[in-house]
């Protein structure tokens, strides 16, 4: 089975998918068949994490190995027909392919982290936050004055 897991700089799982610095993806053999850079773990933005699925699709791969994930993110890779598999932060990437690291299989999305969309923030970890909806007494002032009923005071 072709393998992604997602590395931090020690060559250790990392703690979030969208946030891993790399991607390995490995053989059935266990043999590196390439190394990913996660554009997305700059922080540039949401589609970094469908571009690493459709690259993964590409590559073949049929598992992904990773510390954390979002439910968002894991409903997507899910659908998508990918095994998905959790195993602690920092465990060598050595053990994941010997087969001796402990691992949970993810089978339903409410399995990753909750989104932080509904906080208030954008999702993706680029630290955008959504902007904040507009009071309804401010909405009511500007529709008054683009109507040209400035005059007429709303309790």
């Amino acid at each position: 089975m072709i393998k992604a897991i997602a590395v931090n700089a020690a060559n250790n799982v990392a703690g979030h998918f969208g946030k891993a610095p790399e991607f390995a993806v490995y053989d059935a053999q266990g043999q590196l068949v390439e190394r990913m850079t996660n554009s997305g773990s700059k922080a540039v933005g949401c589609k970094h994490k469908k571009q690493l699925q459709r690259r993964f699709g590409e590559l073949g791969v049929q598992e992904i190995v990773l510390g954390s994930i979002g439910q968002r993110s894991l409903a997507r890779l899910l659908s998508a027909g990918f095994v998905v598999s959790q195993v602690a932060a920092r465990t060598p990437v050595g053990d994941v392919l010997a087969g001796t690291a402990h691992t949970l299989n993810l089978t339903e999305a409410e399995q990753g982290r909750p989104c932080k969309r509904e906080k208030g923030d954008c999702g993706c970890g680029c630290g955008t936050k959504k902007a904040a909806a507009p009071k309804v007494g401010m909405m009511m002032n500007t529709m008054t004055r683009l109507s040209g009923l400035s005059g007429i005071k709303l309790k």
